[in-house]
């Protein structure tokens, strides 16, 4: 199934990826020099050794680790979820791990440690971003009672010598020029899909046309924002100093860190502690193309302030949030 698109792995294919030779395999990912610190992530994707087509299995938010197995082969493989990885689902930059669904096909990037190849998830991406970025999509070939079979394309030339049989869930979402409609599929239209492996079934949870892709974007887009004014953009404390306190925000979130403003009031707590509020000075995005990490420079500190952000330095994820 859709074995040509299993040679590709989105634009982060054009940039090299570091040679595992070359690194400590033994530091933290915390440590700076590590080849997964925060830092070190310059652009979606841009990081990951291992990568391919994989069925998500669960994710613990309390221990950060996710199960997975690798769609051809099915091994199975516990992997750290670093909080700063970036994510691209539903065609929007922040998604939550845990917004992936169990069963769910989708592309992994993963970097080693000292004892796995595939010790740290350092990126994730969708079907439907993976197969939209490359042109590809499913073309129906058959509807039946509760599903329809169809093939990998992309163009005008299919990617699979036969069809694959996918079944509506209960649930599923039907999208139509921009709209939610009542379920149906037509022979010979082509879409973009979300589904789940659920036993031997491949079931589909969302379905969408071309034309509505910017409306599923902007309610990611809008999921996305509703959580981080909740939860906020995660990062680390780099400095706290009288004339230099700077916030690293990951690059998960470089697109929202990017409409912050300087003088917007950014509020910064670490697990449940008193939130400390101070006035952005500066913003500056490291990535290569302003999708990287964010460094944020604070202001308006007073010495009990900057006391308590020395206290969560170190490696320690706080909580950003902006006005």
């Amino acid at each position: 199934m859709l074995h040509a698109h299993r040679r590709v792995v989105g634009f982060a294919l054009l940039f090299l990826i570091p040679c595992a030779a070359a690194q400590d395999l033994t530091l933290k990912p915390e440590d700076p020099a590590s080849a997964v610190h925060p830092r070190k992530f310059g652009v979606p994707g841009g990081i990951g050794q291992t990568r391919g087509w994989y069925v998500w299995r669960s994710f613990d938010a309390k221990s950060g680790f996710a199960e997975v197995s690798h769609e051809a082969s099915g091994e199975k493989s516990t992997v750290r979820v670093l909080p700063w990885l970036t994510t691209y689902r539903h065609l929007a930059y922040g998604a939550h791990p845990d917004d992936l669904l169990p069963g769910e096909r989708v592309n992994l990037f993963f970097n080693p440690d000292s004892k796995q190849k595939r010790a740290y998830l350092v990126h994730f991406q969708d079907e439907m971003c993976q197969m939209k970025g490359h042109n590809h999509a499913w073309e129906v070939t058959k509807v039946m009672d509760g599903g329809f079979s169809a093939r990998g394309i992309a163009g005008e030339k299919p990617l699979d010598d036969q069809p694959t049989t996918f079944t509506f869930d209960a649930k599923c979402k039907f999208w139509r020029e921009g709209k939610l409609v009542a379920a149906n599929v037509k022979a010979g239209e082509r879409l973009l899909l979300t589904w789940c492996y659920e036993g031997d079934r491949r079931v589909v949870k969302l379905l969408s046309d071309a034309s509505s892709l910017d409306a599923i974007q902007k309610e990611a887009r809008q999921r996305i924002q509703t959580r981080i004014k909740k939860d906020g953009m995660t990062g680390f404390v780099e400095e706290a100093a009288k004339d230099k306190t700077q916030i690293l925000i990951f690059a998960t979130w470089w697109q929202q860190a990017n409409d912050l403003k300087p003088s917007d009031a950014i509020r910064v707590q670490h697990e449940n502690a008193d939130p400390i509020t101070a006035k952005l000075v500066a913003r500056k995005n490291l990535g290569t193309y302003g999708s990287g990490c964010t460094v944020l420079t604070l202001d308006s500190l007073d010495a009990k302030q900057l006391e308590t952000l020395r206290g969560w330095t170190g490696g320690r994820v706080v909580r950003v949030f902006g006005p």
